[in-house]
């Protein structure tokens, strides 16, 4: 998993900061998420770069292929999923919540089910499956894991019709079923299981609802404060459509997302993108660390605020971009 995270590292670096391609408004908002990067937040700044999808696509080539060992980031906080996604899983007094469900029935089957067995957890004990948005790689197992265990699914209104939406025949083709509309998530609503209680915010721009969330995570007798992203790429237009919620609204929802985690008091990030964020990086530190270390998890509320500060720049950079295209 390291030389994965270092091949990533090195990706996203490279051409990061390449200002020849948008003019001086671009290389502005590049160099100011670079200069908030520091030297502890390099990864996302690929988000900067003119071909940042290409590189997601570059993402998934490599990182799906490599399947990490399910890790417990936390003692109520697990991820189980390969080097491009996965699923967090939040345990609690009455049941396991997962964010996100692998990309298909197979995988929710033989990957996911087998990685909680192999945390000590049950399957059966999946009481809620919550989807950060509308696109097959994180919705793909969702189905199975109501059909199988009657959990409970959920997704904004928006990104429920967009799935809903989409030709049967596609999903078909590619094996995935669309789970039965069952949770329908608001923006500021709170889901409480046990003794865990979570915040959602519909955060759109990646998709037209994506979920984004506020998370509890425990550690001996201290509970920390998560953010929890629910998108990474950003769209290919500027404004809204049926597919995505489009680059302008996307920066809102980050800089309202930011301010929501600063006011929660968020000490850690979390995606189920794990390449994007820096997470691959940090659980390969947790895996290697000594007994007693920091939680690598835990990077503090300044690099939390500063990591929404270089998505915020990143997707100025890309409003401009997209305005001076060739109509």
């Amino acid at each position: 998993m390291a030389m994965l995270a270092g091949a990533m590292a090195a990706l996203a670096i490279a051409g990061a900061v390449q200002a020849s391609d948008g003019g001086a408004a671009i290389a502005t908002h590049v160099n100011a998420a670079q200069a908030l990067a520091g030297s502890d937040l390099r990864t996302p700044l690929f988000l900067c770069r003119a071909d940042s999808g290409q590189v997601v696509r570059d993402y998934l080539q490599i990182g799906s292929k490599l399947w990490l060992e399910p890790t417990w980031a936390f003692d109520n906080l697990a991820y189980v999923g390969n080097g491009f996604v996965g699923v967090w899983v939040l345990r609690t007094s009455e049941g396991l919540i997962l964010f996100d469900s692998l990309t298909s029935p197979e995988e929710a089957e033989h990957r996911l089910v087998p990685g909680l067995v192999k945390l000590g957890l049950k399957p059966a004990d999946i009481r809620y499956v919550i989807v950060t948005h509308g696109h097959w790689d994180h919705f793909g197992g969702a189905a199975w894991l109501q059909k199988t265990y009657g959990a409970r699914v959920g997704l904004s209104a928006a990104d429920w019709k967009m799935i809903e939406d989409t030709p049967t025949q596609a999903m078909e083709i590619n094996g995935r079923a669309i789970p039965r509309r069952d949770l329908v998530i608001e923006d500021g609503q709170k889901l409480t299981l046990g003794d865990a209680t979570i915040s959602f915010y519909v955060t759109p721009g990646h998709t037209p609802g994506t979920v984004s969330a506020i998370i509890p995570a425990r550690q001996g007798d201290r509970t920390y404060v998560m953010s929890l992203l629910g998108s990474t790429a950003f769209p290919p237009g500027l404004e809204p459509t049926d597919r995505y919620g489009g680059v302008r609204l996307y920066d809102q929802s980050v800089r309202r997302f930011s301010r929501l985690s600063r006011e929660a008091g968020a000490v850690g990030l979390l995606n189920t993108h794990m390449f994007a964020d820096g997470g691959l990086d940090r659980l390969d530190a947790l895996q290697t660390a000594a007994p007693g270390a920091a939680n690598p998890f835990l990077i503090g509320a300044d690099a939390v605020n500063r990591y929404y500060g270089i998505l915020d720049e990143c997707l100025q950079a890309a409003v401009v971009r997209l305005e001076a295209a060739p109509k």
